[in-house]
């Protein structure tokens, strides 16, 4: 017989003995044990010492091996290779804090192998959480959507809609930084359908994980427009205004690819004063680099400058090659918008080029994109016509087939010009 199954039977004749004297809980229980103690005993909700075995069978006038059970043996919590676990967990939890991601995830690996050894399946699930966290962080998406996954069919997770939607979270998060968004749909939309009945940050996380995923897929507006009516509900029902702060990020982002940017600057700007980079630097530095973003794709040059001296030296320190793709795309975007070409050309080829961030660019269309509108405002058609071909087999890598298609246009644009030209100049001749 399993421990929790001779709990259980112990629980139940604790309590069919009581009743058929008459006793309640806390006169069971008398002037040692409360009677909501005895309630979790009868429950199989806590398991009993010998002590309180022996308590309890004395004050009921029976033998101990009559209530069905002997003494419990020692907890999880009480084997070694548990108490190993907790260190280890405990000790990546700082490198965590320290952004000492590789450590952080060694550690969390080490402390999940303890807990399954020692039959702790909750304590098992949180080093696995950890671990994929720690792989997020450090960019390695491969990794983070193997642990996540995990982390979504574990026995723990099957038992509780709440963790198996923080689960999916974070497995979607990590497909979508993996340009993977098909999955990420499917397990972003899987978080929100678990997380109806969870406390509302959990929902809100979900909510917004479909959100981004949504909107960088391309669908129709009025999809991310009903979700993001549904997540401005449930923030109203948020305590804490950090985690206001963040739903205010993506709030502002989607109403600027909706195209209604005065929503956008003003949940952008209440996000920017609810986040504190005291609490969470790298977080609010991602959130400045995605104002920045928001503001230049909108045409928006006015306090781009300010949000991007903000994020550099942050990013610099520990921002991972992602983050510094996003910086220096931003930085030549600027260039372009203000009329130095020649200064954005350079920025994009040196980040194209640059083999510390090969991870980051060489999946990525945006920078060929951009090298591409770079060509056109100087006037060289084939360059930009090459950039934008280049451009959609990155996007068609990254399965975000809507904007391959529309560079697959523009390139096909570029062709047809050059094809009239030509056929121009020879008529002309």
């Amino acid at each position: 017989m399993s421990a929790s199954l001779a709990h259980s039977e112990f629980g139940a004749r604790l309590r069919e003995t009581r009743k058929r004297l008459g006793l309640s809980q806390s006169e069971l229980g008398g002037d040692r044990y409360s009677g909501s103690y005895i309630s979790h005993l009868e429950s199989g909700r806590r398991a009993a010492s010998a002590e309180v075995i022996e308590f309890l069978a004395g004050r009921l006038g029976v033998e101990v091996e009559e209530l069905g059970m002997v003494a419990a043996p020692p907890t999880a919590l009480e084997s070694v290779e548990d108490i190993q676990a907790l260190e280890m967990l405990l000790v990546a939890d700082r490198a965590w804090h320290d952004r000492d991601w590789g450590t952080a995830g060694e550690l969390a690996l080490r402390a999940a192998a303890s807990a399954l050894q020692a039959g702790h399946a909750e304590r098992h699930w949180q080093a696995l959480y950890l671990r994929a966290q720690a792989a997020l962080a450090e960019g390695d998406f491969t990794d983070a959507i193997h642990f996540a996954e995990q982390l979504a069919t574990h026995q723990v997770a099957v038992a509780s809609p709440t963790l198996r939607a923080r689960a999916l979270c974070l497995s979607a998060t990590a497909h979508r930084a993996g340009d993977e968004l098909p999955m990420a749909l499917v397990h972003a939309g899987q978080a929100v359908e678990l997380a109806r009945d969870a406390p509302p940050i959990v929902l809100a996380d979900a909510l917004m994980c479909l959100v981004s995923a949504v909107l960088e897929s391309g669908r129709p507006t009025a999809e991310s427009d009903r979700l993001c009516r549904r997540l401005e509900d449930v923030s109203l029902h948020v305590e804490s205004s950090h985690a206001r702060g963040v739903i205010y990020w993506t709030l502002g982002t989607a109403s600027f690819k909706s195209g209604n940017v005065s929503k956008g600057l003003e949940m952008h700007d209440s996000a920017l004063q609810l986040l504190s980079p005291r609490r969470d630097l790298r977080l609010w530095l991602r959130l400045n680099m995605s104002a920045v973003g928001c503001r230049l794709s909108a045409g928006i040059t006015e306090g781009v400058k300010e949000l991007l001296d903000a994020a550099n030296g942050g990013l610099m320190l520990i921002g991972n090659p992602f983050d510094i793709f996003e910086l220096r795309h931003a930085e030549a975007k600027l260039e372009l918008l203000e009329g130095r070409p020649l200064e954005a050309r350079k920025l994009v080829k040196t980040l194209i080029a640059d083999p510390a961030l090969r991870s980051a660019v060489a999946t990525n269309g945006r920078a060929e994109e951009l090298l591409a509108d770079i060509e056109l405002d100087l006037g060289e058609k084939d360059l930009a016509r090459a950039a934008f071909i280049r451009a959609a087999g990155l996007y068609g890598i990254q399965e975000q087939f809507r904007q391959a298609s529309l560079c697959w246009q523009r390139a096909v644009d570029l062709e047809t010009l050059r094809a009239h030209n030509m056929d121009t100049v020879a008529d002309a001749s």
